[in-house]
């Protein structure tokens, strides 16, 4: 594609509004809110969201934000708590979101309050496989989380058995980079053998089906490759139940348009990107392991070994994309090498969605 669709300012706001505005975005795990007040927050197209387990059990999105003045609820990355209270007027939601105490509406009694239309903003959300997603736009006009997913669900999810994982390693931070540059590296074995030459080295892939918003590529291997070449026989058992290919080998997939998780034999990892701007993306990073790996006694010293190979990894290619970004201003197209067809399946789904299949 031309240098200026990773620059401009124009083709970036269009990008928001047919890609990112009608997608269904990777929140965090089910399992990252377990018990009833467990919450985590996160920050999605320049939004704040509170997500949140409530005494009934489920679990719920919000816009972060009071319905009184719009201050923040929650400024904290993670927590519990036993409502929701705003630190502003000290405007205080349920767990479920329902406003339950209003200093200033002393007027009203305590049950009028969530008659006034003044409880937290929901966001459309759903839960697949202990994977939770959120949708930002209209919703009317959307497909649904299963017709977005497709078979993602079944080709991987399940028999990778997602929804065992537990977050234990998270980070997020900024690239000066535009976000297409950080998932077409994602879809490509051509750099792993210069850029990852002492990480990964060659790493031989193929494509499986992908029906729905992902694509993906698949290494067959009976070794992880969640740890350094040298060290591929001293990682954690396999995941209890996998089947199929999950236990053979390890998805890597994008679920479009910025989501790239990691399906190993023994964890799964991923690192979403987010726009910022035309030349800037916000990068969150999570490493999580099945809950029978998270409770072996070794697991704090061998999980050690995991998190130096995948930092290792992530750093080469945060270098990579800002590097390449550098260049770009006036560049002529490239092309596109057969190691970099998925690349190429990529762009082209960019192109139909901005400007129109």
């Amino acid at each position: 594609m031309p240098f200026w669709v990773y620059t401009d300012h124009a083709w970036f706001e269009r990008e928001i509004e047919t890609m990112f505005r009608p997608a269904w975005h990777f929140a965090g795990l089910a399992s990252s809110v377990g018990k009833a007040g467990d919450f985590f927050t996160l920050r999605l197209l320049g939004e704040s969201l509170l997500v949140v387990r409530g005494d009934d059990g489920e679990v719920r999105v919000f816009r972060n934000s009071c319905s009184h003045r719009g201050s923040l609820i929650l400024d904290q990355e993670a927590g519990n708590c036993r409502a929701l209270r705003c630190p502003y007027h000290s405007w205080t939601y349920s767990l479920e979101g329902v406003l339950k105490y209003a200093p200033g509406l002393d007027q009203y009694g305590r049950h009028e309050l969530p008659g006034l239309g003044k409880n937290l903003v929901r966001v459309p959300s759903g839960i697949r496989e202990g994977l939770i997603f959120v949708h930002l736009g209209d919703l009317a006009n959307s497909p649904t989380l299963d017709d977005y997913l497709g078979n993602f669900t079944s080709t991987v999810a399940v028999p990778h058995q997602t929804a065992q994982m537990i977050a234990v390693n998270q980070r997020e931070y900024v690239l000066d980079s535009n976000w297409k540059l950080y998932v077409e590296v994602d879809m490509e074995t051509l750099h792993t053998k210069h850029i990852h030459r002492s990480s990964i080295g060659a790493q031989p892939v193929t494509s499986p089906l992908s029906e729905g918003n992902w694509i993906g590529v698949y290494h067959e291997s009976e070794h992880t490759p969640a740890l350094h070449p040298s060290e591929r026989r001293t990682g954690f058992p396999h995941t209890r139940g996998l089947t199929g290919a999950a236990s053979r080998g390890t998805h890597f997939s994008i679920l479009l348009p910025g989501f790239f998780v990691v399906t190993a034999q023994d964890t799964m990892w991923w690192i979403h990107k987010i726009p910022e701007s035309a030349t800037r993306t916000r990068v969150r990073v999570g490493y999580s392991f099945p809950t029978s790996t998270t409770e072996r006694t070794d697991f704090d010293e061998l999980s050690k070994r995991y998190y130096k190979r995948l930092d290792q990894v992530i750093e080469e290619d945060d270098w990579i994309t800002e590097h390449q970004q550098k260049g770009l201003n006036s560049s002529a197209p490239g092309c596109y090498l057969p190691e970099e067809h998925v690349v190429h399946r990529l762009d082209n789904w960019i192109l139909d969605q901005v400007l129109g299949a």
